[in-house]
């Protein structure tokens, strides 16, 4: 009896033993292994993450966005000159160069005549042939506008006797409703520029071109009381006003004026643009279509203004605003 219970207490001692280092061994095997789950590697991981957050993005992130916002800008710059380079072909304007701020004469073979005598509208559409013939009246037109500035550009103009279009954006419009107000009691010409002036919502479309027209002349014609249907296009109508968009802009009675005389104001900003009318102006002697200056409501513009008004109003030009009875001047399509 005392053999038994001997032999079962070893047996028993020898199980619980081996049961033992059986769950000490799976203890340890787990320890380590989750030891090895939150060693070093991790930690390193972790304090890359952290170092990563406190940096901030990479300098080649910030390089792509910044890259990104340059072509765009580049973009919107190459359409301008495209269109500037393709209206140049068509009118044979050459480039300015001269750096001299100095304005040019006119030439000495140029014949000063006064001024064709302007009967009614009728009549005026009818002779305008004659009268640009003689290349004594100019039409200054105003891109942009209106500007808190307005009022300076017009005071000018009586000065001077001259009277001018406005071509204004919708915002602008809403913006400065007074000068927009005193242009039309002063007997100037408002006009429509779109609303966006943005190139890629403006000519989305045939139906976007009409529909930034239209809102463009109800906010005019809510603000000043004329119901304008002469315009002009963002950046002019070459090249990006197709048959399809003249058509639309013919079918809903729009009148569609570009220029032929390119001041450069937005690029020169200073008073070579007064030098680069008078230079294409003394080349126009012939001209038989009306002579259309592109100006801009522009600080740079305004500063300059007198000196090219004094040399036109000293050479025996007359500075009339375009009407709705005259046959528009546009680039030519080829």
């Amino acid at each position: 009896m005392g053999k038994l219970k001997s032999g079962w207490t070893r047996g028993t001692v020898i199980i619980i033993v081996a049961i033992g280092f059986l769950f000490a061994g799976i203890f340890v095997s787990n320890y380590f292994q989750a030891k090895a789950a939150s060693g070093p590697s991790n930690h390193q991981k972790d304090n890359s993450i952290n170092r990563a957050i406190a940096k901030g993005p990479s300098p080649e992130t910030i390089i792509m966005d910044t890259t990104d916002a340059i072509l765009e800008k580049e973009r919107i710059q190459t359409l301008q000159e495209q269109a500037k380079i393709w209206r140049n072909k068509q009118e044979h304007v050459p480039e300015i160069t001269t750096n001299d701020n100095t304005a040019a004469q006119p030439s000495n073979n140029e014949k000063e005549t006064p001024p064709a005598k302007e009967s009614d509208a009728a009549e005026q559409g009818q002779n305008r042939t004659e009268q640009q013939g003689n290349n004594k009246t100019v039409y200054l037109t105003f891109d942009d506008g209106p500007a808190p500035f307005s009022g300076d550009i017009i005071a000018l103009l009586e000065k001077y006797q001259f009277k001018a279009t406005f071509f204004m954006l919708d915002g602008n419009i809403r913006s400065y409703p007074d000068a927009v107000r005193l242009m039309v009691s002063k007997g100037e010409t408002v006009g429509l520029h779109s609303v966006t002036h943005d190139v890629r919502k403006f000519y989305a479309s045939a139906d976007s071109v009409i529909a930034e027209l239209t809102q463009n002349r109800n906010t005019l014609k809510e603000i000043s009381g004329i119901d304008s249907y002469i315009m002009r296009t963002p950046y002019g109508s070459v090249p990006k006003m197709t048959a399809e968009y003249r058509k639309a802009v013919n079918d809903n009675g729009y009148i569609m004026w570009d220029w032929n005389i390119d001041s450069r104001d937005w690029d020169y900003k200073d008073s070579r643009y007064v030098s680069s009318v008078i230079n294409q102006l003394t080349k126009m002697t012939n001209h038989n279509e009306p002579i259309v200056i592109l100006l801009h409501e522009r600080k740079e513009t305004l500063a300059h203004l007198p000196a090219l008004l004094d040399y036109l109003s000293k050479n025996g030009y007359e500075g009339k605003a375009i009407d709705s009875s005259m046959a528009p001047y546009q680039f030519k399509v080829r």
